[in-house]
């Protein structure tokens, strides 16, 4: 009975707001953020400048003229005056855009590759109603008898995706037969960790790649697995993390603080100050962690390492952060547009902002990677530009600084002569990648590759090896077998992550990663 007059009360109110926005020309208005919360409007003589003109040109104006997309762009426009992550999203990208937050959408959940304009079936994903219906190899002709081969991903889309609790009629090649699978749309999970794992039998692992909806829930849920392996000491990889929702980030820190130690605070416009503060629920409040953070870490990812190293509760390996210290909010504008916009700064537990400078009228924010290169940064702690005038003294007593990102306490360089830094960061070279694909794909009944433990403790990759390395142009007299079991174990981490996903991935290919090598030798000096 309480929720009904809740809810009629909310009713009544939103249909008071719209008579007195009515009776005084529209003047006040209101709007939902992305948690559904109020935000009040209060409209100003630009606003019906710009209503009146919008009028003006769809009647009055002689050629006919598609005012919508006039208006995306003056809106386009106007946001990016503000600053550079303040954004509109417009009706064509919204759907990726909720779907990234949510950390869902609904799908058929299969895990796909096109290989000569054919799809071809990795794996489907678990937890899913079509789990096991669907095999690696399987050929995807038609869906609901419209075909599927050479469609663009558009088409894919609108052809696999849906609504909820609805089916499609897959047309199949497997095994070179042609078979008839109805499969069911569902809400498919879009992981944000992909790597949880044991890197000893005391150390833990954990990828977070994006703060979304089911971030909080799936480390803790990391956390509690790994716990229950031995865990003692936990490294916490948020390299490449563009951020993402702000309260997941403090629910996520939560974790490894104690209850009432300030994780960060924010303050508005207004100078309005909100202060958020650990509770007693974290599963890690006193092992030992190490955070892993380069210059694509940035937002939420910021919030959480700079919480850890102001309280001293872990050791930050890397490079620099990327440095953004503002607050978004996204606000629908009714139209099924929304506008990201930024409403406060945030501050580490020390005070300090970690917003890097920026000017809209330059390049310099958009440039700041290729200054960190050029000046060497990447490569040398000792080329990290401090800004001396923004030191502040964190609650472990440690020196710290503000102004554009977080330093680590050890830094790791980028190794560009490093051949595991090279196969890494081109992963998505098609032209290697595709060869691995085809060649398990030819080979798809072979038994090692339908059981994931089997694979990963007796696979020898070095049956590809030479293979590869012809793709790479390299043959067998020029390459330096010091580097095989380098080659060997990019190539069945590739193989693991088409067949099993990118945890099993990780699993494989985690101890070829220069910061992975650092903290173990950080382990071995405290011992």
């Amino acid at each position: 009975m309480k929720n009904l007059f809740k809810i009629i009360n909310v009713i009544l109110l939103i249909i008071i707001i719209f008579l007195i926005g009515f009776l005084v020309g529209k003047k006040y208005d209101f709007a939902f953020d992305e948690n559904k919360d109020i935000v009040g409007l209060q409209y100003s003589n630009n606003e019906q400048k710009i209503r009146r003109l919008v009028s003006l040109i769809d009647n009055e104006y002689v050629n006919d003229v598609n005012s919508d997309s006039l208006v995306d762009d003056a809106i386009n426009y106007m946001v990016g005056k503000l600053d550079p992550h303040s954004k509109y999203i417009d009706k064509a990208s919204i759907q990726q855009a909720d779907e990234q937050l949510k950390g869902e959408f609904v799908g058929i959940g299969i895990k796909f590759r096109v290989l000569n304009d054919t799809i071809i079936v990795e794996r489907t994903i678990p937890g899913t109603p079509n789990y096991g219906k669907l095999e690696f190899g399987d050929q995807l002709i038609a869906a609901n008898n419209e075909s599927l081969i050479g469609a663009d991903n558009a088409k894919i889309e609108k052809l696999l995706k849906g609504k909820k609790g609805s089916e499609v009629n897959l047309s199949v090649i497997r095994d070179q037969k042609p078979i008839s699978i109805n499969v069911e749309r569902s809400i498919v999970p879009i992981e944000s960790v992909t790597g949880e794992h044991m890197l000893t039998k005391d150390i833990g692992y954990i990828k977070l790649v994006r703060f979304s909806e089911s971030s909080a829930l799936e480390v803790h849920q990391a956390l509690e697995n790994l716990l229950d392996k031995g865990m003692k000491t936990l490294v916490f990889d948020l390299r490449g993390n563009p951020g993402g929702l702000m309260h997941i980030a403090e629910e996520i820190a939560d974790e490894f603080l104690s209850k009432n130690e300030l994780i960060v605070y924010t303050q508005d416009k207004q100078k309005r100050k909100k202060y958020i503060y650990a509770t007693n629920k974290g599963l890690f409040e006193k092992g030992k962690i190490y955070v892993l953070i380069d210059e694509n870490s940035a937002s939420s990812s910021e919030i959480v390492t700079g919480a850890i190293q102001d309280y001293g509760r872990g050791i930050i390996v890397g490079r620099r952060s990327f440095g953004k210290g503002l607050v978004q909010r996204e606000i629908n504008l009714g139209d099924n547009t929304k506008v990201r916009l930024t409403v406060a700064n945030y501050f580490t537990p020390s005070g300090r902002s970690i917003q890097k400078p920026f000017d809209k009228k330059t390049a310099k924010y958009s440039d700041d990677l290729y200054q960190r290169l050029k000046s060497g940064e990447l490569y040398s702690k000792d080329s990290i530009k401090i800004n001396k005038d923004l030191e502040y003294t964190a609650p472990s007593g440690k020196k710290v600084y503000g102004g554009g990102g977080i330093i680590p306490d050890e830094f790791v360089a980028l190794d560009t002569s490093s051949l595991a830094n090279w196969l890494y960061y081109n992963q998505d070279a098609s032209y290697f990648n595709s060869f691995l694909f085809k060649k398990i794909y030819s080979i798809h009944d072979f038994f090692m590759f339908h059981n994931q433990n089997i694979y990963l403790k007796y696979f020898g990759a070095g049956i590809y090896r030479n293979e590869f390395l012809g793709v790479l142009g390299i043959t067998p007299k020029e390459f330096n077998p010091e580097y095989a079991s380098t080659i060997d174990n990019y190539i069945k981490a590739s193989i693991a992550e088409d067949l099993y996903g990118s945890r099993a991935f990780y699993q494989v290919w985690i101890p070829e990663d220069e910061m992975i090598k650092r903290i173990f030798e950080l382990e071995k000096n405290t011992k």
